[in-house]
């Protein structure tokens, strides 16, 4: 995901991108004109005309508060946009980084979705500290408030899961061991 990210990061005007990753990161919160512009550090003139662009493509919303307006994130048409250019570290990600070190993890999957509350990761290996393992899981689940579905198996149980059927769908390959 980080070189989606980068190209997109490439290719937004800058300005564009400080005012969108203030609303992707705080995803829930809503300012007006001139707090975006301090808070993104971009002139209030470029705030004004990046957020009227933003507001044309349904990326933000306008909420009139008598002669003030509020700006917030549209959640329906910029989810894509919020798993490229969120700067927070999601839940899967932190659990492949404690365990790609663990001895025996030859290969990480999430298979299917990750989605806002849960995850269903594979972790695939031979001779791994399984209760090491399934501490980090439960202690990552807690900090974030994420629900990892953890089944581990060896190689050759997942190829023949997987020849049979069981594992079809999407499946992305977050870790592999060299």
């Amino acid at each position: 995901m980080s070189r989606d990210r980068e190209i997109l990061e490439s290719l937004i005007n800058p300005s564009m991108l400080k005012i969108l990753k203030l609303f992707i990161n705080n995803e829930d919160q809503k300012y007006y004109l001139r707090e975006i512009s301090k808070l993104s550090k971009v002139p209030p003139a470029t705030t004004y005309r990046i957020l009227h662009e933003l507001v044309e493509t349904h990326i933000i919303t306008i909420e009139p508060i008598k002669k003030f307006k509020l700006y917030s994130l549209d959640f329906e048409n910029s989810g894509f946009l919020l798993e490229l250019l969120q700067d927070r570290k999601s839940a899967v990600s932190e659990f492949i980084d404690s365990i790609k070190s663990f001895d025996g993890v030859e290969m990480v999957v999430l298979h299917g979705k990750e989605e806002k509350d849960k995850a269903n990761v594979l972790v695939i290996g031979t001779e791994y500290d399984k209760p090491s393992i399934e501490r980090n899981a439960l202690y990552i689940s807690n900090k974030f408030k994420f629900n990892l579905i953890l089944l581990m198996l060896t190689p050759d149980q997942y190829n023949q899961m997987t020849s049979m059927g069981l594992y079809s769908g999407k499946k992305k390959i977050l870790f592999e061991a060299e």
